[in-house]
């Protein structure tokens, strides 16, 4: 299936609430995958009371079983929801076990792409020497979350630079706006190369708060804005993963090779 990965600036702009968001209301079947170098979230956060049963090894112990026979994303998964279809690939707990995947992450994209569901990549913050670059290139199509701050947009500017230079225009990258700060959608567009900006979630901190660190849900949690407007994002990135194509008014054209000439 398809790979795609969420990213930050920096800030704690709300990626992982973002990508945990996503994969709640993602139209298909779905793995979160927590690619962060930084460390894992949700396990002591959405899932601290919702787990039953042990995490199992998650990605350091998918990375590990790299180069084995018949190896399944699949297999190293937990349960996310109820219904069966989203599942989570927990990260590291210790920043330090980073090093260990460094040269892993493109034989991790290769098999997040062979996966027979779609693959959510939450790699954290990019422009930091362990960003997991390898992930990145191998992605149908990268997301960078921030919120309409000048703090968020400054720091976005020099790191979509160089992932865009890194990448060579042969991922599509575009961007998602957190409803905080004065800068508008199309102004932050505007400031970021004229990446397209594919929605804009609200700021609601009591329904986010749940996702980023499991706190008890109101009774409309499950049909809340947050959510809706993740999952019209989550229709929207699959669409233009399927079409292949971005309108050309919205994106430069060398931005959207084909999957074949990468």
């Amino acid at each position: 299936m398809a790979l795609y990965c969420v990213c930050s600036a920096g800030g704690s702009p709300g990626v992982t609430t973002t990508a945990l968001a996503l994969a709640l209301g993602w139209p298909r079947e779905v793995v979160l995958a927590e690619c962060d170098p930084a460390g894992r979230r949700i396990l002591p956060g959405y899932l601290a009371e919702r787990l039953d049963g042990p995490p199992g090894p998650g990605l350091l112990g998918l990375a590990t079983a790299l180069g084995g026979e018949d190896v399944r994303v699949e297999d190293y998964t937990i349960p996310l929801a109820e219904q069966g279809r989203a599942w989570l690939l927990h990260g590291i707990r210790d920043p330090r076990h980073a090093a260990q995947l460094a040269r892993l992450w493109q034989p991790l994209a290769g098999l997040f792409i062979k996966a027979e569901v779609d693959v959510i990549a939450d790699v954290g913050r990019v422009g930091s020497p362990d960003t997991p670059m390898g992930l990145l290139a191998g992605a149908d199509l990268v997301v960078m979350v921030l919120r309409g701050t000048l703090s968020q947009v400054d720091a976005a500017q020099p790191r979509l630079d160089a992932l865009l230079g890194a990448l060579n225009w042969r991922v599509p990258v575009a961007l998602c706006l957190i409803e905080s700060g004065r800068y508008s959608a199309a102004a932050v567009s505007r400031e970021l190369f004229g990446l397209p900006m594919l929605a804009e979630l609200p700021h609601a901190p009591a329904d986010a708060n749940v996702l980023s660190d499991g706190a008890r849900p109101r009774m409309a949690f499950r049909t809340c804005l947050l959510l809706r407007t993740a999952g019209n994002l989550g229709h929207q990135m699959r669409k233009l993963v399927e079409e292949r194509a971005f309108h050309p008014e919205t994106l430069p054209a060398r931005a959207v090779p084909s999957r074949e000439a990468r």
